[in-house]
Order: C-alpha cells, then structure tokens, then sequence
C-alpha cells in the first residue's frame, strides 16, 4: 500500500541535533530526517549513504574534499570515506542509509 510522508510535518517531531529519525524503510534501507547544526566528528561507514540538503547549508569533507550542499543538493558518500561535517545555522538534511549502520569514529 502506497503511503504519503509530509516532511514539513515530519520535522517538526526531531527535538535532537544529529538524531537520525526513521521517517520510512524500503527494502533494508532507511528514509531519516535529520537536524544538523554545528559540527559532527570525523567517522566513516562500512556501506554507502547519501544525504539531501532539504533547508539550511552543510559543509561537509569527504576523504579530505570539501563539499557546500544547498537546499536540494545531495551527496553520496561511499563505504569507508572518512567525513565530517559542519553547518552554520539549522540544516535539514534527508538520510538514506541501512537501517543497521554504524559510524566508526576516527
């Protein structure tokens, strides 16, 4: 059954800096919300995941490169790239990722 998510609304329920929220799953991945503001430690992951900037700017470094996201800029990060990011102000950001990943902070 097809179901709608209204991330206007979704949002409005994440209270916590840099809490993935579970928003839908497909297949063994997840769909999140997540808040990000200031920075986040340098980590990498043994699978890939891709973030999408929804409101806000991030910084963010992978394996040394320097990347600006905008709202509606996306980033795929590939297993085992070390990156850390950083945002100025509140920044949205969309996760999707496994649903058993795990950061291995550096």
């Amino acid at each position: 059954m097809a179901e709608i998510y209204d991330i206007h609304t979704e949002k409005m329920s994440i209270h916590e800096l840099f809490k993935k929220t579970p928003i839908a799953t497909v297949n063994d991945h997840f769909f999140g919300l997540a808040w990000l503001m200031g920075d986040y430690v340098l980590h990498k992951h043994d699978v890939d995941e891709f973030y999408l900037v929804i409101e806000g700017h991030l910084t963010i470094e992978v394996s040394g490169k320097i990347h600006e996201l905008d709202p509606g800029m996306g980033i795929k990060i590939e297993k085992g790239e070390p990156h850390i990011s950083h945002s100025e102000r509140m920044t949205l950001v969309a996760i999707f990722e496994p649903q058993n990943i795990k950061p291995i902070m550096l």
